[in-house]
């Protein structure tokens, strides 16, 4: 009854009054969305109808003035195909493909979650149905450039406009009072099969516990939700094993990121979130080289190399998964090492993503601009 009723008053609705679409597909989508919606309200006084299918949303009792908040699920595919806002804003791949249709009548705007790239880490026409793209930096650029003309495409509206969750961090962690708990790592890997979790988590814990470092684990939301159904008992079996053990604390919400300022150093394989810790709080990541996150099988057929690939040895050091029990000692050496790595991180980060620290004005301008 609860979507029926809210169906019908947003298909009601003249387009003027729902101008901007924003759809989320849980909570954690407002992380990703937050700058540039509050700089389009307040900047542009443009208001937003935010759709959101996590009917606990914490929006629904904090939303900023000038955003409605609707919930829709089981409703979703029909209020796509009459919907004909001027925009739709979404961070979700597959338009078209499974339970979100692509919208009848509005242009589409994706926003990157990840600085991962697009030809590897999502599937084959995961962004065939989007007009325009917010790239962070310059390698979406030339992925989508390649994608959209191997899958002959007509061209898209590649936008330089950065990356707003890692201009947060940045400034976050410019300004974070540390309590120092002693030598601390965050570990954060990936969600495809066989991550550094599920394969060697245990492992790798041991070995840091062994050389006297505090260990923060924290899973990738997709450990909590049915595209990796495995995750959820992986943390779960971990925070059995270590319940005893003060020096290993699970953090199982991405709501905030005091982890990634509290700690020293994070370990990783191939999540995304390894580039935002580095180039956001300018300190170093240890890689376990596990096998490489790749949802697409073609991708080296576009002939751009694989950011993350590429990415790795240049934010810190890559170790073999055959040299696990040697973790501990190679993490306490690289965090000694971290101060002279600052200035080398703090360059990368500017020439790697499009308008460090104003990337929400950029974005909220480029909203405006294609509703307009």
């Amino acid at each position: 009854m609860r979507e029926s009723a809210t169906l019908g008053d947003l298909l009601s609705m003249k387009p003027s009054e729902r101008p901007v679409v924003f759809y989320a597909e849980d909570s954690f989508t407002y992380v990703q969305l937050r700058g540039y919606a509050e700089q389009l309200l307040s900047q542009h006084a443009i208001p937003i109808r935010y759709i959101t299918s996590d009917p606990d949303d914490p929006l629904f009792a904090a939303a900023p003035s000038g955003m409605t908040v609707h919930y829709m699920d089981r409703q979703l595919s029909r209020l796509m195909a009459g919907l004909n806002s001027g925009l739709v804003v979404l961070t979700m791949p597959d338009l078209g493909a499974f339970h979100v249709p692509v919208p009848t009548g509005a242009k589409t705007l994706y926003f990157f979650h990840s600085l991962n790239s697009a030809h590897t880490s999502y599937r084959s026409g995961a962004f065939d149905h989007y007009d325009h793209f917010a790239c962070t930096g310059p390698h979406h650029v030339a992925e989508l450039t390649a994608i959209r003309s191997g899958r002959c495409l007509p061209a898209a509206g590649l936008h330089a406009v950065g990356y707003h969750k890692l201009d947060v961090i940045a400034d976050e962690y410019s300004r974070f009072e540390r309590v120092d708990a002693g030598a601390t790592v965050v570990l954060a890997p990936s969600w495809a099969p066989q991550n550094l979790l599920e394969a060697h988590g245990s492992e790798v814990i041991g070995a840091l516990r062994e050389r006297g470092l505090v260990v923060i684990v924290r899973p990738h939301p997709q450990f909590f939700h049915s595209l990796y159904p495995e995750g959820r008992a992986v943390v779960e079996e971990l925070t059995r094993r270590y319940a005893g053990d003060g020096g290993v604390i699970f953090e199982l919400s991405i709501a905030n990121q005091e982890s990634f300022y509290a700690s020293d150093l994070m370990i990783s394989d191939w999540s995304g979130a390894a580039f935002e810790y580095a180039l956001g709080t300018r300190r170093p990541v240890l890689f376990v080289d596990t096998p490489q996150k790749i949802f697409n099988a073609d991708w080296s057929l576009y002939g751009v190399p694989a950011f993350e690939a590429d990415m790795r040895a240049r934010v810190g050091r890559i170790v073999a998964t055959a040299d696990i029990a040697s973790i501990g000692s190679l993490a306490r050496s690289m965090i000694e090492e971290t101060g002279p790595t600052a200035a080398h991180l703090s360059d990368m980060r500017s020439k790697l993503t499009f308008n460090p620290g104003s990337s929400a004005t950029v974005g909220a301008d480029l909203i405006a601009e294609l509703v307009s």
